[in-house]
C-alpha cells in the first residue's frame, strides 16, 4: 500500500486503517503490545480500538491473545463490485486453465495504483504464481496498470509501453512487478456503475505469454458481452 497523508481532521480513521493494514500484513496475528509500540499508538486507546472492531467481527483475538483479522471484513468485501466477481469468475477460471497462469481482474483504486478484485488459480498447471486478491502496484508498471491506461482515450502523456498496448491490443510485461513473472493484459469496458477494468494472467514462462496473449483478448471480448448484457457500457 502506498503510503500518503491522511486529511485534516481524519487522524482518528487513518489510524484505524492503518491498523488493519497491518495486521493484514501479519497473518499470524499481532498482540496489543507489538501493535502500540509498531504503530506508536497509545495502548489504551489501540485497546478501545481493537474492542469495537471485535464487536463488529472486524477482528478476533486468538487464545494467545493476538489480534487477527476476521470475517466481518469478508462480509464487507463481499458487497465490492459483487456483479463484476459474479461474472468474471467462470471467465477467470477458464482463462486460467486454459493458459496455465494466473487469471485476475484489477481495477484502479487511485490516480497511482490498480489492484486485483479476483484472482483464479489454474487447476492443473505444475507451477503457478499465487497471489492474493487486494495485491497493489503502480499503475504505470506492469501489465494490468498499462492496460488500464491502455483502455483510456488517447493522452500526449501516454508512455511508449501504453501506445503499444493499444496498438497491439493487450499489455505485455516481463518482471516488472514479481521477479520471473510475465503479464499479459487486456482492458474491458464495464457498465457505468462498475469501475474502469482489465482482464489478465500472470505466467511464470515468459515465452507463454506471447502464445497466451490471443487466449487472453478472447477472454475480455467474452467478458464485454457479459457485461454489456448485464447493465450497458461504459
Amino acid at each position: 500500500m502506498l503510503e500518503s497523508a491522511p486529511p485534516a481532521g481524519a487522524q482518528t480513521i487513518d489510524r484505524g486503517l492503518r491498523v488493519l493494514w497491518y495486521l493484514a500484513e501479519h497473518p499470524l496475528g499481532v498482540t496489543l503490545a507489538s501493535l502500540s509500540r509498531d504503530m506508536g499508538m497509545n495502548r489504551t486507546a489501540l485497546h478501545r480500538l481493537m474492542e469495537t472492531y471485535r464487536a463488529h467481527d472486524i477482528v478476533r483475538r486468538d487464545e494467545n491473545k493476538c489480534f487477527h483479522l476476521s470475517y466481518g471484513l469478508v462480509q464487507l468485501a463481499s458487497h465490492v463490485d459483487s456483479d463484476l466477481h459474479r461474472i468474471a469468475y467462470p471467465v477467470l477460471a477458464e482463462l486460467a486453465d486454459a493458459t496455465g497462469g494466473t487469471a485476475h481482474i484489477m481495477v484502479p483504486v487511485s490516480d497511482n495504483e490498480v489492484q486485483a478484485i479476483a484472482v483464479v488459480e489454474p487447476r492443473n498447471a505444475a507451477v503457478h504464481l499465487s497471489f492474493r486478491t487486494g495485491h497493489r502496484h503502480q499503475i504505470d508498471r506492469g501489465s494490468g496498470g498499462i492496460a488500464i491506461l491502455a483502455g483510456r482515450p488517447p493522452s500526449e502523456d501516454d508512455s511508449e509501453e501504453v501506445r503499444e498496448a493499444r496498438r497491439l491490443g493487450y499489455a505485455l510485461s516481463f518482471e516488472q512487478i514479481i521477479p520471473g513473472v510475465a503479464g499479459v493484459s487486456v482492458p474491458v469496458p464495464t457498465p457505468a456503475k462498475m469501475p474502469e477494468a482489465c482482464i489478465g494472467i500472470s505466467l511464470v514462462d515468459r515465452n507463454a505469454a506471447d502464445r497466451a496473449a490471443p487466449l487472453v483478448v478472447e477472454a475480455a471480448e467474452e467478458l464485454r458481452s457479459l457485461l454489456l448484457v448485464h447493465g450497458g457500457q461504459r
